[in-house]
C-alpha cells in the first residue's frame, strides 16, 4: 500500500524532493535563498543525511513556495515529535496551515457562525 493510500505524511526528504522538482529552481538558486553559500547542503536535505535547522524551515517554504505551517509540523514531528506535542499542547490543539484555516472559514461562513 502507498504512502498516499494510507494517509502516512512523506518524510522531510520525500517532500523537499518533490517540491524542489515541482518548483523549478535549481538546488543553488534555492540554496542561496535561505543564505547557504554551497548547494549541497541542499541535496543533503534531500537525501536525509542532514536534518532542515528549525531556523530554515521559514525561509525554504518561502524557496519553495509551499505553507511553512505545514513545512514546520512536518519537520517536527519527524525530528522532534514529543516536542511538538507540547507545542501544541501548549497552544490548544493542533496548529492550522492556511489551507486549513481557509477550509474553516468557509465551513463557518456555510453554518453562519464566522465572527
Amino acid at each position: 500500500m502507498t504512502k498516499a493510500a494510507t494517509k502516512i505524511p512523506p518524510t522531510v526528504a520525500e517532500y523537499l524532493t518533490e517540491q524542489i522538482k515541482l518548483c523549478e529552481k535549481s538546488q543553488r538558486v534555492i540554496a542561496q535563498e535561505i543564505d547557504y553559500e554551497h548547494s549541497n547542503v541542499i541535496t543533503m536535505f534531500k537525501q536525509g543525511l542532514t536534518k532542515v535547522p528549525i531556523n530554515k524551515v521559514g525561509p525554504l517554504a518561502r524557496a519553495l513556495g509551499v505553507d511553512p505551517i505545514y513545512f514546520l509540523k512536518l519537520v517536527m514531528n519527524e525530528y522532534m515529535p514529543a516536542t511538538w506535542l507540547a507545542i501544541e499542547n501548549i497552544l490548544g490543539g493542533e496548529i492550522l496551515t492556511e489551507r486549513e484555516k481557509k477550509l474553516l472559514e468557509a465551513y463557518r461562513k456555510a453554518v453562519g457562525k464566522l465572527s
